[in-house]
């Protein structure tokens, strides 16, 4: 088998592995440009298994928060900051979140 870096290895099931060069890439990407998902918790309900059958549309679930209470900001399953809902005309969904706590990522 050859040793060069741009040579396409293929295992036993002819499943073609990466070029050695191209995992070098991989290994290079910056971490800081990975993509992550926020998620905005604006509150929560706790209700029943029949209620939660019985859902349709226009049923008003009543959450355990006042709308103008702050709302809580996940990365995962992790609190990174707390903020308020505010209308943001820049982007087509007119709606944003205002940073009021940063909660840091070592806690």
């Amino acid at each position: 088998m050859s040793s060069n870096a741009n040579e396409m290895l293929a295992d036993d099931e002819g499943i073609v592995a990466e070029s050695v060069a191209d995992e070098a890439a991989l290994r290079n990407k910056n971490i800081m440009d990975l993509p992550v998902r926020i998620v905005v918790s604006v509150g929560g309900a706790q209700v029943s298994v029949k209620d939660l059958l019985d859902l349709k549309q226009d049923t008003v679930i009543d959450l355990d928060a006042r709308i103008d209470d702050p709302v809580d900001i996940y990365v995962g399953e992790r609190l990174i900051a707390r903020g308020e809902l505010v209308e943001a005309s820049d982007n087509e969904n007119g709606i944003g979140v205002k940073l009021l706590e940063v909660c840091g990522f070592g806690e």
